[in-house]
């Protein structure tokens, strides 16, 4: 049995008390279309969940990664099936109900893990809590979690998106998915105020936190401003104070103005491609072998970023620790053996569409041209579609083949980022753009279950080589996470993470 007690809160996570300054405005690409974590994983949904939601472990990005305690005091490893929690006494949601064990018993039912096959709604939490079998009402602040197998993650699991604990009354005060996914009711250092779609998000700090106010502002905007030059505009002249998804080609502009700096960099996320294999001329897998041998990602790297991020070797982050296989090359970029495969699987110059969307992601259409022509150069007839939403990207027609996503090392595991997006739980498998083969979906199994190191690091080496002779996507770069601030009235400390540090620790007001 393995224990993890801590004192009722760690000093290393009391934050400063400070008077509240005045509000912040941070002007952003997009804002999702709902705010309850289960309901929509994304970049821009991140920036937000920090500051509504806490968990019941918390993962401390400023002091590499290490697990403290959140909602929950201390936790407790029964057997690799079963965790137990004590948790935390006198915390309040921001409608003013008392946390306890009924609100974790039901952030972790069926109904928002992806198990409840007749609730309402995409569910995104599959791939990471669909595991859980039992949630155990022990008392008031006691529950133990079941898992149905053992579970190599089975702490991790709680200390990571998608487990941001919910109010179970703010739920059924709601009354229904979708309405509870707009106004959800967590018990982060700020509180909803509002929610306008497509526009903005409105949060207030919350005076009543457990952690002390430690919110950085009163009120925080995320205000939808999709074009750079409009952003960057707007940070020149005091509109804004943070601007989002800059990148090297304004960092220049930025530096030289009198009033602003650039903060941020690569963060834990792999930025990619994704192919469908399903329905569309990429079913043979030379073909998509061949799209990846002709992308030449130093080149992307040293155009795009100058320098500022980097090429992973292979789908893995070196936060994987024990898990890193750092003897892995980086992907290879052969152009003579793409051809030659195209040539061996027939390839007669299909077209092949490209969704991409134009500036969702950094340098995102910039990206997409040039990846165009790399395959144009080796043959393939790759086109640009360009969309403007992701509902248009996912569409399920005869012609989806490529689209852009980002890879979040939402646990320093290889089961946090490569196989929980292309593995047999994955919403991507489920969606039908790929089939995982049976061996891959075994070695999977295995390295979700066991407790062996040794085993773990031998099966995720053999998964990997099998992704690239059968691959449903291509690796391209760090993802990087610049701001542009206002640093006359602040200075902010960016994570190593798409999450947005709104406390007195992220952001000091000058």
């Amino acid at each position: 049995m393995l224990r993890h007690t801590f004192a009722p809160v760690l000093a290393g996570l009391l934050l400063s008390t400070s008077a509240f300054a005045a509000d912040l405005t941070i002007a952003v690409q997009d804002i999702p279309d709902v705010l309850d974590p289960p309901y929509d994983n994304s970049n821009v949904n991140e920036r937000i969940m920090l500051s509504l939601f806490d968990t019941l472990i918390i993962t401390d990005y400023r002091d590499g990664g290490k697990l403290k305690p959140g909602l929950a005091t201390e936790w407790t490893v029964i057997d690799p099936q079963t965790i137990e929690f004590k948790l935390r006494d006198g915390v309040s949601f921001h409608n003013g109900d008392g946390f306890d064990a009924k609100d974790v018993a039901f952030t972790f039912s069926d109904l928002r893990t992806g198990q409840d096959t007749g609730a309402s709604g995409a569910v995104l939490s599959k791939p990471f809590l669909g595991g859980i079998e039992q949630v155990e009402i022990v008392d008031p602040l006691t529950v133990r979690i079941h898992m149905r197998q053992p579970d190599a993650l089975i702490v991790q699991r709680f200390a990571n998106y998608p487990s941001q604990i919910v109010s179970k009354k703010g739920f059924d005060e709601a009354g229904s998915p979708e309405a509870f996914a707009k106004n959800p009711v967590g018990t982060g250092p700020y509180r909803l105020s509002a929610f306008n779609l497509g526009e903005n998000v409105v949060l207030e700090a919350n005076e009543t936190y457990w952690q002390g106010k430690t919110a950085a502002a009163d009120k925080v905007t995320f205000t939808v401003v999709p074009e750079v030059s409009t952003r960057l505009a707007g940070l020149m002249s005091g509109q804004f104070d943070i601007v989002t998804e800059i990148n090297p080609d304004n960092f220049q502009q930025i530096e030289q103005a009198p009033n602003t700096a650039v903060v941020g960099g690569a963060v834990e996320n792999i930025r990619g491609v994704v192919y469908d294999s399903t329905d569309s001329v990429l079913s043979d897998p030379r073909i998509r072998q061949a799209l990846d041998l002709a992308i030449d990602r130093e080149m992307i790297v040293k155009a795009l970023y100058s320098g500022t991020s980097e090429v992973p070797n292979g789908w893995q982050m070196k936060s994987f620790g024990e898990m890193y296989l750092a003897d892995r090359p980086t992907p290879s970029f052969d152009p003579e053996k793409a051809k030659a495969l195209l040539k061996d699987a027939g390839y007669q110059g299909e077209r092949i569409s490209y969704r991409t969307m134009n500036a969702y992601y950094t340098n995102e259409i910039e990206t997409a041209q040039i990846l165009q022509a790399m395959w144009s150069a080796v043959g393939l007839n790759v086109q640009l579609d360009v969309k403007e939403t992701w509902a248009q990207i996912d569409e399920d027609t005869p012609d989806r083949a490529i689209f852009n996503a980002s890879f979040t090392a939402y646990y320093p595991d290889p089961m946090g980022q490569f196989w929980r997006r292309y593995g047999s739980n994955s919403s991507w498998a489920a969606a039908k753009y790929f089939t995982v083969d049976a061996d891959q979906a075994r070695l999977g199994e295995t390295l979700s279950t066991s407790m062996d190191m040794t085993e773990r690091r031998a099966v995720f080496g053999e998964m990997l080589d099998r992704f690239d002779s059968n691959p449903h996507g291509s690796a391209l770069h760090l993802l990087t996470q610049f701001f542009g601030v206002n640093d006359q009235r602040l200075t902010m400390n960016a994570l190593p993470t798409n999450y947005l540090d709104l406390t007195t620790t992220g952001i000091q007001f000058k």
